[in-house]
């Protein structure tokens, strides 16, 4: 027999409240193909940006600092070569 402390009980509750979450509000889970990968490091700051399609057909941008995602920002009705200018913008400018 098994016995789990609160804090355990707390965060699977937090799992499956997340789960529903989704589930009520219609959200999609999104796999993401990555297509070009920019790079850069601006006053000791590796900069990274890559443009993905997510499986429903909308360009992304991933946007990394020092190799930790900062932000996945979806460009519906864009096309790739918008989303690769973002991509270049974000790497290159501080």
């Amino acid at each position: 027999m098994s016995y789990y402390n609160l804090d355990d009980v707390l965060n699977k509750l937090d799992v499956i409240e997340n789960k529903i979450d989704k589930l009520l509000g219609g959200e999609k889970e999104h796999t993401y193909n990555r297509h070009h990968t920019y790079q850069n490091e601006i006053a000791g700051e590796k900069r990274m940006a890559t443009v993905t399609m997510r499986n429903d057909g909308v360009w992304c941008v991933e946007k990394f600092i020092d190799g930790t995602l900062m932000e996945r920002m979806p460009l519906p009705g864009k096309a790739e070569i918008y989303a690769e200018n973002a991509a270049e913008n974000f790497v290159l400018l501080t």
